[in-house]
């Protein structure tokens, strides 16, 4: 069929004017990717990677090589903001989901492979009869004596409904046995405990803010309020040690307590279209109960969003120590092949506005965190602490003798000398404290004598260096009160649950905990 000529000429024109306009926008685009700078660096490093590869005279390793540059690009950025490898990924998205797959116990490194520090009562190690303190030698007859944490970790993971099987040693009784235990999704721990102080006060232990902390929370506060045999006088939410979590679940945990239309908090981004401000959207759950939040130097991300709200809207006393200061968000990227990016893509504010960064936050990706209304000290782990814990000497003798420890509970007497008992245990096995003064005194008389000091110099050092061991050699007298405390809180949580040994002991022996009541009854008269 033939068209009229009119609409072939028409048509001529129209591809032309098509080709011209193809012509005009690549030019315009090569013109741009050549005029911005980052596009063109892109480029000559791209060139550079291709002369390497094609002229460089020795074997290159380019797996290497890639490494190193990542490294170099993200070195210039703040902390937060990194590569993830498509492993780490797998993380990330446990935290977006709020449950992960595998047996169900929290584990630290032993020398005989792993040792179980706590077992989830609703989880498949319970079910199998695991108790912590049992250690895992073996995962499905492999060994774990000489691995890495990591690849231990990664033997008990698995597909959910497969089975994994675990030679457990249990040291009280010396008893080596196996065990077959089915992997199966597990939600997050995010509220260990929720229950009543003696003051009538509600305590909530807040570990993180993963996917699902709010609506645990929601539903920790439902079961306690409105019970006709306890009426509430407050609200404790203890955030020590908490690292933060999602963005999202910061804001609608403070959202719980604050009525509708009250700010909550807002981000600025690299553009105006990544600004956000988050209001209040419904009614304070608690209706006006006094709040107090424990927070200290760990308390960090979206811990202190809601810490701050709270404080910012005249809701909540923050009790303890400054928080971590960390005021950024971060967004992800992911790339086809499983990797991708974690980068710092806005800082969070408070009503003021106020920051907990500077605004060059990629010099400054620590801010000066959130000062406290009340003031105390709340950091338990001191440096001799802390060795002992790393020691795990409190935790075989507690799960040894955990029947013991529990019926001395009521008896100041028997638990002075079951403590008494720990020290001559701990002494028997090797455990020696040495200070970072006594490792100064012994560092300066080295010094001293290299420097041909005089005699009597170095005899007054010798008696600082042993003075200083004295104190060292007697560290576990002076902890006695924390030795007893965790003795009863490893005993319990071991024989009865995690919520058991937080109330019959950490709500009993923390002063902080109590400290935080006494404000509350005070400020609520």
């Amino acid at each position: 069929m033939n068209y009229p000529q009119s609409l072939d000429r028409k048509a001529l024109l129209l591809s032309a004017l098509f080709i011209v306009l193809i012509v005009m926008i690549t030019g315009g685009m090569a013109i741009y990717v050549m005029s911005d700078q980052v596009i063109s660096d892109a480029l000559a490093m791209t060139a550079a990677a291709f002369s390497i590869d094609e002229l460089y005279r020795e074997e290159v390793d380019w797996q290497k090589l890639i490494v190193s540059g990542r490294r170099a690009m993200f070195e210039r950025l703040d902390r937060y903001s990194a590569y993830v490898e498509k492993e780490e990924f797998q993380n990330l998205d446990e935290e977006l989901e709020g449950s992960y797959t595998g047996i169900g116990v929290s584990i630290v490194f032993h020398e005989e492979g792993l040792m179980i520090m706590s077992v989830r009562e609703d989880g498949p190690a319970s079910e199998v009869g695991l108790l912590s303190g049992d250690i895992i030698v073996a995962v499905d007859s492999v060994s774990l004596r000489d691995l890495e944490i990591e690849q231990s970790i990664r033997l008990l993971r698995g597909q959910e409904g497969t089975t994994v099987r675990l030679e457990i040693w249990r040291t009280p009784t010396e008893e080596l046995f196996e065990v077959e235990v089915t992997r199966r999704r597990i939600p997050f721990m995010h509220i260990p405990f929720a229950g009543f102080t003696p003051d009538n006060i509600i305590y909530i232990r807040l570990l993180d803010f993963d996917a699902g902390a709010t609506d645990d929370l929601r539903a920790a506060i439902d079961s306690l309020v409105g019970k006709d045999s306890v009426t509430p006088r407050g609200l404790i939410l203890d955030l020590r040690g908490n690292p933060g979590g999602l963005f999202r679940e910061g804001y609608r945990t403070a959202d719980l307590f604050l009525t509708d239309g009250v700010f909550l908090v807002g981000t600025d981004g690299r553009s105006r279209w990544k600004d956000r401000q988050h209001y209040a959207t419904g009614d304070d759950i608690i209706s006006g109960l006094p709040i107090a939040c424990i927070v200290n130097r760990g308390t960090a991300s979206s811990a202190e969003i809601v810490s701050g709200a709270l404080q910012a809207a005249g809701r909540a006393y923050l009790v303890g120590d400054t928080t971590f200061g960390k005021g950024l968000v971060q967004g992800f990227v992911r790339f086809p092949g499983g990797d991708g990016l974690r980068l710092t893509i806005s800082r969070y504010y408070f009503e003021g506005p106020v920051y907990l960064n500077d605004f060059d936050s990629t010099l400054n990706d620590t801010g000066h965190g959130l000062v406290p209304d009340y003031y105390y000290d709340v950091n338990r782990m001191n440096p001799a602490r802390r060795e002992l814990e790393n020691s795990l000497l409190l935790r075989e003798f507690a799960n040894k003798y955990q029947d013991e420890i529990i019926l001395a509970a009521d008896s100041d007497t028997t638990l002075s000398v079951i403590t008494t008992r720990f020290v001559s245990y701990a002494r028997e096995n090797g455990f020696a404290f040495t200070s970072g003064r006594t490792v100064a005194a012994e560092e300066m008389k080295a010094l001293a004598l290299s420097e041909n000091c005089r005699p009597t110099t170095a005899e007054l050092l010798q008696k600082i260096i042993e003075l200083s061991h004295d104190e060292d050699s007697d560290v576990l007298n002076r902890e006695k009160q924390y030795i007893r405390d965790r003795l009863l809180q490893i005993a319990y949580e071991r024989k009865f649950g995690i919520y058991q040994s937080y109330r019959q002991v950490l709500l009993h022996s923390r002063p902080e905990i109590q400290y935080a009541s006494k404000i509350l009854l005070e400020n609520s008269r």
